[in-house]
This record gives structure tokens, sequence and C-alpha cells, in this order.
């Protein structure tokens, strides 16, 4: 058996490459003799940095809520490598209940991006996802000052969502700690943002699908001339997924929580659709599964474990719970 391992993190409690080698230690009790590639995958959130070749600096930037934090990013062969998360990242704000919603500022990102042009890097790539912010990348811009609008192609944006600009606030801000109140007041800032950023640099970014990104970072970034792309996508592309899932027998892949966004700009969906593409089967293994969208292919550790063997001990769930979905594959 040829196996390509190829999850996400599972957030809060392993990291991609523990979830990675979770599932090898699976594959192989099962078949010893199989034939491994192990690729963690990012799609632009966390884990984003260790999936592109890791941090290779750190500077102390603007927090999400004004305090200063240390954030590592790469730079290496004028390329720069940027999470979001590394400087406004939701955790860094203490998770929902301690952020500020309102106030939460991306200023941190925008000093990331300023580094990496001022330390002559000819492409910048941005990982968005893990945010604490929807201001609408206000301040990223303003940390970037004339730096923009960004040279063509200087600027990529790797985005874990297609969610508009002006949807940001509705879609993720409860995950933010933002009540409904305080949402529909994100709305109607995050619009009135638009106008300013369509007056200031002549493009309308409403509408556009990935805007919506770490609270409308990347929109604010593709108004200023940065490209959009999806994330897991181009991360796929830079670790060579495709060509080793073509030539692979089964493919594992997996995250914490596995619902409707999984299939629209994640890492399981685009693996998923990589194999399908292929006609090579593929296993999910998800902390979660919503009953939305349950599929004879996706297995929950929840499901085979327990909800508390899942939590205290992610990694051996992971490894009973690839023997489950082997064993139903192959009994």
């Amino acid at each position: 058996m040829r196996v390509v391992i190829a999850p996400d993190k599972f957030k809060g409690t392993l990291t991609a490459v523990e979830a990675a080698d979770a599932m090898a230690s699976a594959v192989r009790e099962r078949w010893p003799d199989a034939v491994l590639t192990v690729i963690p995958m990012a799609d632009g959130g966390d884990g984003t940095l260790d999936a592109l070749g890791g941090a290779n600096r750190r500077d102390t930037v603007t927090g999400p809520l004004g305090r200063p934090v240390d954030a590592s990013w790469r730079l290496d062969g004028g390329v720069a490598v940027i999470e979001s998360a590394e400087a406004c990242g939701l955790l860094l704000a203490g998770g929902p209940e301690r952020n500020d919603p309102w106030g939460a500022t991306s200023r941190g990102v925008g000093e990331l991006i300023a580094l990496a042009l001022d330390s002559g890097a000819a492409r910048v790539m941005v990982g968005m996802g893990g945010s604490a912010t929807t201001d609408g990348g206000r301040g990223a811009l303003a940390a970037l000052g004339d730096r923009v609008p960004f040279t063509p192609s200087r600027v990529v944006v790797l985005t874990d969502t297609t969610v508009a600009f002006e949807d940001a606030a509705h879609v993720f801000g409860r995950q933010k700690g933002a009540d409904a109140a305080m949402r529909d007041r994100l709305s109607a800032r995050l619009d009135a943002d638009a106008e300013e950023w369509a007056a200031r640099f002549g493009r309308d970014i409403r509408g556009i699908p990935r805007g919506g990104a770490a609270g409308g970072i990347s929109g604010a970034l593709l108004a200023a001339g940065a490209q959009l792309v999806d994330g897991a996508a181009a991360i796929a592309e830079a670790r060579g997924l495709d060509a080793t899932i073509s030539d692979a027998d089964l493919v594992l892949t997996g995250e914490g929580a596995f619902d409707a966004t999984s299939l629209a700009g994640k890492v399981p969906g685009h693996v998923l659709a990589l194999a399908a593409s292929r006609g090579v089967p593929a296993i999910v293994v998800a902390g979660i599964v919503d009953t939305d969208v349950a599929r004879p292919d996706v297995f929950s550790l929840v499901d085979v474990v327990g909800r508390r063997s899942a939590r205290s001990d992610a990694a051996r769930a992971v490894h009973a719970t690839v023997l489950h979905a082997l064993a139903r594959l192959s009994p």
C-alpha cells in the first residue's frame, strides 16, 4: 500500500505534524509494509509557516489588543511567509471571552508585511486564518503607510474561506466574541471600509470571494493590489501534493472540526478533491463532524473514542480512529 498522509492541524489539540504522526503510526500498525508519504498541510491559518519551511525570524509587532507580541515569520530566497495569526490571532487575544471584537486590530499584520518588504522580499505570502479581528484590514493598511498600493504579484494572500468582505462579521463574528448587535455594528463598519478603500485604491472589493478572510484583512490587501488565492491549493502545490497523490493507493487527511467550511477552502476539502480527481480513495479523520456534512469517508474521534478521550489524548484518539476507518475500508 502506498499511503499519503496530509492533515491540517486539530486546532487546540494537535499540530498538523502531530496529527500526521498519529495517522502514520496507525497505518503502520495496520499495514507494516505500507509506503508512507507524510505531508503536513495548512490553508493559510496556523501551521502555514511550518508547511512552507518554518520560521527563521522573530520580530515584535502590535498584537490584536494593542500590546506588543513576538511574531514568527520567514524570509528565504526573496520569498517571505507571514501568518496573520502570529500578529493578530484570537489565541493572542485570550480567546473569544477576552477578545475585544470592536477594538481588535490587524496593525501587526501590516507591520510584518512592511518588515518583509523593507527587508527586500520580492514576494510576500500572507496567510489568513485564526484572527481576532474584524477591522476590515484598517490597522494593516495604516501600518503599511506609503508601501501601498503594492506592485503586481508582490503580495499574495493565502485564504481559507470564500466569504466576501462584507459578510465577514456575520459569518465569523460569533467565534471572535461578537454578539448579534456587535456583528451588525461590525458589518456597518466593513461597508464603510469598503467605500473608503474603493475611493482610495479605485477598486470595490464587495462581492469578491475570499475578501472576508481574517475579518476582512484579505479584502483590504486586495484593494491595495494583493492577489487572493486558495491557501490550501497554494500550499498543496508548493508541497507537490497532487503528484504524490496520483501515485497513491489511499489518502488520509483531517482536521479538528469537519463542517461545510471544510469543503470550501479548507485542507480536507482540497485533499478530497485532489484524490477524487486522481481516482484515489480518501479518508477524513476529524475531531467532530457536523451532521449536515456527514459522509461514509469521514470519521469522527468523538464517535469512535468519546468526547473526553478525544480531548484528553488527541494523538491516541486519532490513532484509534484511523485504525477504525482502515478496518471499515478493508475488513
